[in-house]
């Protein structure tokens, strides 16, 4: 991109420097996308690395990076994940829920507590636009039990700063599925476990 000037018709030094500050600012956005972690129409990168973990639990190499092929490490995904917890829990309690964290201890999130209403809630974090999510076998056989006072929060196209240290995550937008009946077609297998004869 580029501003034109003819030649007999150059602008003063103010509508020049007014004209500079216009093009920094336009660099700057471009700088910044750059730097994003998930572009789209790239592969999710949560899907990608559950894909490429089966794999080489499967003794073959990954590759399946799609798209500029970045990876979040692990203090990243820390940060989404505490990130999307905590945009949950306070939307949530906007909502007038008492919040329960129980993700260390059960195979779901968050309890939710509401006079008699209870909901068990999994949480999930993205820097994608949330269209997948990585789910672990107990996760979903808990989310069939206690359908229909359940719920999948996704807070997806969250923005992640990377030069942070720690890396920080910030925004995104939350999506709220509930009651979240779980159809087999809804779920791709990555990996099995094969007992071998003896």
């Amino acid at each position: 991109m580029a501003i034109e000037y003819r030649r007999d018709a150059v602008p003063d030094e103010q509508a020049l420097a007014a004209d500079v500050r216009f093009m920094a600012e336009l660099l700057d956005v471009l700088y910044r996308a750059g730097d994003e972690s998930y572009v789209p129409g790239d592969a999710v990168l949560e899907v990608v690395e559950a894909l490429d973990a089966a794999e080489s639990t499967a003794g073959r190499a990954g590759g399946r990076a799609g798209g500029q092929g970045f990876r979040l490490t692990a203090g990243e995904r820390r940060a989404v994940e505490a990130h999307a917890m905590a945009t949950v829990t306070a939307a949530c309690a906007a909502q007038g829920w008492l919040v329960e964290d129980v993700s260390r201890s059960r195979s779901f999130d968050l309890l939710l507590t509401r006079g008699a209403e209870r909901l068990h809630v999994e949480v999930k974090g993205t820097v994608s636009e949330g269209r997948q999510v990585v789910l672990t076998r107990a996760e979903v056989e808990a989310q069939r039990r206690f359908a229909p006072d359940n719920a999948l929060a996704v807070v997806h196209s969250i923005a992640l700063d990377r030069a942070a240290d720690p890396p920080r995550a910030k925004g995104g937008r939350l999506r709220w599925i509930s009651p979240w009946e779980i159809e087999d077609e809804s779920l791709t297998v990555v990996s099995y476990i094969h007992r071998t004869p003896r």
